[in-house]
């Protein structure tokens, strides 16, 4: 413990003089050696020091052991994304830490503190604490080397920033080795390198991390964490152009989801199906399990507006443009009190005006609002190639060959991506 940093903070805070607290304990020269960590002294002389200051030293060095042991506990909430129990140690720990707490704990504190945050979405309180940890990198033992690197990668994949993701998963990998870790951490791990390794567009070895990671976790009974693997790897096979082996992982996954009853992942498993079935041109049962991922979904998320809107497109490629008349009008109010800085809303409303309104129009919100933000977000190629080839199809049968010829120029050189 820095306790002389502890004693100084408190002689000061009180107010007193070097030479007021050391009087009668020890000289005021000895005082100052202990404020500076200069020298060693005995338990019963700190707490005599502490006592003059109206502060009791063991009640310290209880608050110590308390917050590492808090530290360790917090491990296992934060591997398993365990929101409540998270939540709980956080609040304990909140209330304990100090800026005189031993550095050494505070570090730990802000190293798992990010995590802590992605977890609860306190996305800023993640960001403080690695600019903290900006200061004291050097002092991180080898482990909470690894989870600084690991949760780091994580905070920078939750922002969509998938390069520097990348760049502190590869050295969490190189660290992991030291740190003498539970293997669940090492697949907890690859699956986040693997989600960064695909949107890199590094497929082949994004399907083999998430295959080692999805088999330690069958090995260790974690259904929730295998359930989300077998996702990641249908769209991995999606993307290597294998459909059936992807059906087969989307298979998987919902059988999983519907054991747990976890109907978040069975309408994201619905949706990702409907993907693959978009790939074979079988729309029919495209728009079937669009709607069964819809039916699924909270009618109020964004993410049920993805596959709605993803619905009235393939309903439109059909020719079905009063089903496409009613989805637009049943869902418009709701629409009006979501936020519209995401892609499904944007696509939403570029599909309400592309129907309801004369070109100029829907033709202006394309290219101020739609195709922007398509463009800025690195995971939506999936929706660029798939609007390129709908604006070109759209231009060519009007006969605006030169606007068609340049999307499907666009189209082609975008990459098919299935994200969820």
């Amino acid at each position: 413990m820095d306790i002389g940093r502890v004693l100084k903070f408190y002689r000061k805070e009180k107010n007193k003089t070097q030479e007021e607290v050391a009087e009668a304990i020890v000289s005021t020269s000895y005082l100052s050696r202990i404020e500076n960590n200069k020298t060693t002294v005995d338990e019963e002389t700190l707490a005599l020091l502490f006592n003059r200051l109206g502060v009791d030293y063991y009640k310290i060095l209880s608050n110590d052991k308390r917050i590492s042991d808090l530290l360790a506990l917090w491990e296992e909430p934060l591997l398993n994304n365990d929101i409540e129990g998270c939540k709980e140690i956080y609040e304990e720990l909140q209330k304990m830490i100090h800026p005189i707490t031993n550095i050494k704990l505070q570090t730990e504190y802000h190293v798992k503190r990010i995590r802590a945050c992605i977890i609860l979405k306190c996305y800023e309180d993640a960001a403080y604490s690695i600019r903290f940890l900006e200061e004291y990198y050097d002092s991180l033992s080898a482990r909470n080397r690894f989870y600084y690197f690991k949760h780091v990668g994580n905070y920078y994949w939750v922002n969509q920033e998938s390069d520097k993701a990348k760049e502190y998963l590869d050295k969490a990998l190189l660290e992991y080795s030291q740190a003498h870790l539970n293997e669940l951490e090492k697949a907890d791990m690859y699956f986040l390198y693997s989600l960064i390794l695909y949107v890199n567009q590094r497929e082949t070895l994004s399907f083999s991390y998430g295959q080692e990671s999805l088999r330690i976790f069958q090995n260790n009974y974690k259904r929730e964490q295998c359930l989300k693997l077998h996702v990641q790897l249908g769209i991995c096979y999606s993307r290597l152009g294998d459909i059936m082996s992807g059906l087969c992982e989307f298979q998987k996954a919902k059988s999983l989801a519907k054991e747990l009853n976890d109907t978040y992942h069975l309408g994201v498993v619905e949706h990702n199906i409907a993907n693959m079935y978009l790939r074979k041109r079988d729309r029919n049962n495209a728009m079937s399990h669009l709607k069964m991922a819809m039916s699924y979904k909270e009618k109020e998320s964004i993410s049920y507006f993805q596959s709605l809107s993803l619905l009235i497109y393939v309903c439109y490629q059909e020719g079905l443009l009063e089903e496409c008349q009613e989805y637009l009008n049943s869902h418009l109010e709701t629409a009006k009190g979501l936020p519209t800085d995401n892609v499904p809303m944007k696509e939403f409303w570029f599909l309400y005006l592309f129907i309801n309104e004369e070109e100029s129009k829907w033709e202006t919100y394309l290219k101020d609002e739609f195709l922007p933000t398509l463009n800025r977000r690195h995971f939506n190629t999936n929706y660029q190639q798939r609007y390129f080839k709908f604006l070109g199809e759209y231009y060519q049968e009007k006969g605006g060959y030169k606007k068609a010829a340049a999307y499907y120029k666009l189209a082609i050189e975008s990459n098919n991506i299935d994200v969820y």
